[in-house]
């Protein structure tokens, strides 16, 4: 896997219960983010990195993804992924909970 980050702004994680809402703002860390043919584990662990929170994936969570980003926040590239995939992702007590939608 190819990675390139940089972090940008630090901005704090104020989420509670469901990350990916309709209409949610997204205001995390900001990132340059450029890999091809990543599995989805290996990228959900480096925006858990940017973001400075823990991160519990479960393991039918499969698949993977090519990101070519420029100044995106974390948590608008994590929802973007979870449309893809058809993830639901939730953020309590700085726990990323990463599992398939039912």
């Amino acid at each position: 896997m190819r990675a390139v980050l940089i972090l940008c702004l630090a901005a704090t994680v104020a989420h509670g219960g469901e990350l990916c809402r309709p209409g949610q703002q997204h205001r995390g860390k900001v990132l340059d983010l450029d890999v091809a043919n990543a599995d989805l584990h290996d990228v959900m662990r480096l925006l858990a990195d940017t973001a400075n929170i823990n991160l519990v994936i479960g393991e039918t969570v499969t698949g993977k993804v090519s990101l070519r980003l420029k100044h995106v926040a974390w948590d608008a590239v994590a929802c973007t992924i979870a449309g893809l995939h058809h993830l639901r992702m939730t953020l309590d007590d700085n726990i990323l909970l990463v599992v398939p939608l039912k």
